[in-house]
């Protein structure tokens, strides 16, 4: 009763394409075959490649230099002298404020531009009254001006990760509005606090924007590159198995399964840098490794 079952599996199996059957003949004399099930795998080839260690943040896009500009004197905007987009150099004149009372004339003041920029916001129209505070909250914002010929990006970054972060550490940056596009940048200030609750420091990157293509308010993924490695041995992922807290991968030799003990280095998405125990050129299995035995015998899989 029990060979029609074990048939039936070993039926079952080919037909799943995972193994092929083969007959072995024992001894000059002997006529009697022994059918053995040889597992299909599929096989990939150590190569060598760039592999980068980073972590992934989010952010906001500001400018290098950026200020909201507000009324030191109370009155109304008689004029501005710019309009959203305009370049405008240190102390350019931007607003004029009319500070007139019933019966009395007075010089125009004006609000001027602190540094080389661009205007970014018009938060007033002309007309509109001012009247300046002194508590910041009630402070009403007149314009908005921003270099942005630099950006930059504040990030969080877990205190983990800080032993390899240094200044000028390697940045890429994508943005929504140019998805196929990779900004580089650089780490430009790593806060000397760690927030207590979050066990987070935040991180400055700074990008050149010439064309001024990022723009503040932008929503940004930061990739900080903590390490880089241009000539690396990479295997895909699926190749490296652990048994015991040992890593090892099955290397093809003539359609036999050689277990190999590996060290490993920096993992990427879908492939992993071996530090040791493998070389250029080698065939790892990457498909049917699983449950495979040292030596054993394997059919591979032709894509």
């Amino acid at each position: 009763m029990k060979r029609p079952i074990i048939w039936a599996l070993i039926i079952f199996l080919v037909a799943l394409g995972g193994f092929k059957i083969i007959k072995i003949i024992r001894g000059d004399n002997d006529k009697s075959q022994e059918e053995v099930m040889v597992p299909t795998v599929k096989v990939a080839q150590v190569i060598k490649g760039e592999v980068e260690d980073k972590i992934s943040c989010v952010g906001n896009i500001a400018g290098q230099e950026m200020v909201t500009l507000m009324s030191k004197i109370p009155g109304k905007i008689d004029s501005f002298l710019v309009k959203e987009g305009d370049k405008v150099k240190r102390d350019d004149v931007l607003v004029l404020i009319d500070r007139d009372i019933e019966g009395m004339k007075y010089k125009k003041a004006s609000i001027k531009s602190p540094f080389n920029g661009i205007v970014i916001k018009k938060f007033l129209d002309e007309g509109s009254q001012v009247e300046p505070s002194v508590s910041p909250m009630m402070r009403v914002p007149v314009i908005m001006v921003a270099n942005i010929d630099t950006i930059k990006v504040l990030v969080n970054v877990s205190e983990k990760y800080l032993g390899k972060l240094r200044e000028k550490t390697e940045a890429k940056i994508k943005v929504d509005a140019y998805p196929d596009e990779i900004f580089l940048g650089e780490v430009t200030r790593i806060a000397p606090l760690v927030d207590l609750t979050t066990r987070t420091a935040e991180v400055e990157v700074r990008v050149p924007n010439k064309e001024h293509r990022l723009k503040p308010g932008m929503f940004a993924r930061v990739s900080i590159i903590l390490e880089k490695k241009e000539d690396a041995l990479i295997v895909p992922i699926k190749a490296v198995l652990n048994e015991n807290g040992c890593n090892f991968v099955f290397v093809d030799n003539d359609n036999v399964a050689h277990k190999k003990e590996v060290k490993t280095g920096i993992y990427q998405k879908d492939s992993v840098e071996i530090v040791e125990g493998l070389k250029e050129a080698d065939w790892v299995i990457i498909e049917g490794n699983y449950g495979l035995k040292d030596g054993a015998k394997v059919e591979i899989k032709k894509d």
